[in-house]
């Protein structure tokens, strides 16, 4: 659908392991390809950008003020699409994962990944919003 008003949310995580650390792109270049791939992704669908949602986490964070700044977002209505480069950007565990595509299906609002790992392909395709557009 046309002009509707998404939001990206990126994420990455800083391993613990100093050797992986070394072998993985710097979380910073992590953030800027995802968010390249996202606006790609969002002009093809002739999705307007209005705000990007970015964090760099720990290997188990306490926190996470930019998933409650989506959240904010989704529950006041400013978005309509949730852009994710996969679904562990938004969350690792696939029974949160379900209720955050619970709780965006209850507002209207529809999430899109770029990648779909099989570990989370059932949950999408059970909880996610079906991804022919109407």
């Amino acid at each position: 659908m046309s002009g509707e008003i998404a939001a990206l949310f990126l994420s990455a995580r800083v391993p613990s392991d100093p050797k992986e650390a070394k072998r993985r792109p710097a979380p910073e270049d992590e953030l800027a390809e995802q968010e390249r791939r996202l606006r790609g992704y969002a002009q093809q669908a002739s999705y307007t950008v209005a705000r990007v949602f970015r964090e760099i986490l720990p290997e188990f964070p306490e926190e996470r003020p930019a998933l409650k700044g989506l959240r904010t977002a989704m529950w006041l209505r400013e978005i309509a699409v949730v852009l994710a480069d996969s679904p562990e950007r938004l969350y690792r565990d696939p029974e949160r994962l379900k209720s955050f595509l619970i709780e965006a299906r209850i507002l209207g609002l529809r999430v899109e990944f770029l990648d779909v790992p099989p570990l989370y392909a059932w949950i999408v395709k059970e909880y996610g919003w079906p991804r022919e557009r109407r």
